[in-house]
């Protein structure tokens, strides 16, 4: 820990869930930390524009279904309509509540915050332009500076009717016509919401399959699940222009074989990618690398240049807000002398809060076959588990992805109910490297939707019971 009350152990520039979860863990160290953050709140995209609001939607397009259904559960409810703006007006409190909370979190542990955009000018030094300009000195900086919605070059989002995920969490009302650009998990959650409130959702994805960087059989199994919902999923179609005409979105889309289509919507999304914030920040002041937009570091965070800390979206790694905040974590360890080990990126989940939910964790069959594993799998359907049919969700099934020597289990796929909760189980089962036996003999409770994990378990070996 630093003696000198003017020079930080370690400042952290970005105070998304990678930034201020990193202060937290070194001021809990013993560390004197500091915080730098451009915006007046602290918790980044993920807090205000991404992970929070986006699933506070996604609840209540979720209620608003269940209630259109409610007859089939015996419970009667008459004129069901939604009000957008009090579902807006809530997303907005839990955002407002969030970001509250994690300023007292900083507060309590005594972590120092700076407003104000933050620019590296030297070796251990950050100039902070705000309200109250400043300059930050310490001994190591951790750049945690985060992701922005990347754009294709020459396209700009007007903010009114061509969107990025900021300016769709604004609207005030439900388009009756949403076009997607990009079938990754923002496109399709944002589909998945806009549809259950009743817009006609058009998605266009150039690569051939929708979720693709999931396993191939979640895809497929998702594509037709989404199709049944009546929103219209146009992979293998490449965007070749995109623009604003008489007050609406036109796209001309270029299909499989040629074909030239244009596509008319109310607004449009574009959910293409997260292009890193290493841009004027300066990184080129001091030196550190960057490679294809993003920060190369090694197995504790490091750059090419002693003292400098790099985290979250801003590396080659994936760009998940659990990710971003366990390398913090590693970070803080590391610099407080503790014994740390590189992450093993292989171990962690992957969740799409669509509906019906897709979450993944380990390798997908595909990639267990390309780094020569000999593979066995099984898949066990949710509409033979009990739970499932009392919540009237029974689409979907997990899939086990396993070596064939001992069935370890290297990859859990799951497209279903609660999939996004279930995922944590799949994760420690491999991450303590256990077996399908292994997973077959722990006990699950009845009814419940994890009992499809373990079937899925016993099917690798022939033993399922309910199938």
């Amino acid at each position: 820990m630093s003696t000198d009350p003017n020079l930080f152990d370690v400042a952290v520039l970005g105070s998304g869930p990678g930034g201020y979860v990193a202060a937290i863990k070194a001021a809990q160290l013993g560390l004197n930390v500091a915080v730098i953050e451009k915006y007046s709140k602290f918790g980044g995209t993920c807090l205000h524009w991404g992970c929070i609001p986006t699933k506070a939607l996604l609840f209540s397009a979720e209620l608003y279904d269940k209630a259109l259904k409610a007859k089939e559960f015996g419970v009667l409810c008459a004129d069901v309509r939604f009000d957008f703006g009090l579902i807006k007006a809530r997303k907005d409190r839990i955002v407002r509540k969030l970001a509250t909370g994690t300023g007292f979190l900083m507060k309590k542990n005594r972590v120092t915050t700076f407003l104000g955009k933050g620019t590296i000018t030297a070796p251990g030094t950050i100039r902070v332009d705000g309200e109250k300009p400043a300059e930050v000195k310490s001994r190591n900086i951790v750049v945690a500076t985060g992701s922005e919605a990347a754009l294709f070059p020459g396209l700009l989002a007007d903010g009114k009717v061509i969107l990025t995920n900021k300016e769709i969490l604004d609207l005030e009302a439900v388009p009756r016509s949403l076009l997607v650009i990009g079938a990754g998990a923002v496109g399709i959650e944002f589909a998945s919401i806009f549809a259950r409130f009743g817009a006609e959702v058009t998605v266009v994805e150039m690569l051939p399959r929708i979720l693709p960087l999931e396993d191939e059989d979640i895809s497929e199994e998702l594509h037709k699940l989404l199709a049944k919902r009546k929103i219209q999923l146009m992979t293998g179609t490449r965007l070749e222009d995109l623009s604003v005409q008489d007050g609406q979105a036109a796209a001309t889309v270029q299909r499989p074989g040629g074909e030239t289509r244009t596509l008319l919507a109310e607004k449009a999304l574009i959910a293409v990618g997260r292009r890193a914030v290493v841009e004027g920040i300066g990184l080129e002041a001091v030196g550190v690398s960057t490679t294809r937009g993003r920060i190369p570091v090694g197995g504790h965070m490091e750059t090419n240049v002693p003292g400098f800390f790099a985290i979250g979206d801003v590396v080659p790694t994936q760009q998940l807000a659990h990710v971003a905040s366990h390398e913090g974590i590693l970070v803080m360890r590391h610099l407080a002398g503790e014994h740390t080990l590189p992450l093993n990126y292989d171990q962690v989940p992957n969740c799409t809060y669509c509906s019906p939910e897709v979450a993944s964790v380990g390798l997908s069959e595909e990639e267990a076959r390309r780094r020569g594993h000999e593979v066995v799998t099984s898949r066990f359907p949710f509409a033979a588990i009990g739970k499932a049919s009392i919540l009237g969700e029974n689409d979907g099934f997990v899939k086990l992805v396993c070596e064939k020597k001992y069935n370890q289990i290297l990859g859990v796929h799951m497209i279903g109910p609660h999939v996004t909760e279930l995922v944590a189980a799949a994760t420690a089962a491999i991450g303590l490297e256990a077996t399908a036996e292994d997973v077959s003999h722990i006990i699950h409770a009845h009814p419940t939707v994890s009992e499809a994990i373990m079937e899925a378990a016993e099917a690798i070996y022939g033993a399922a019971i309910h199938i």
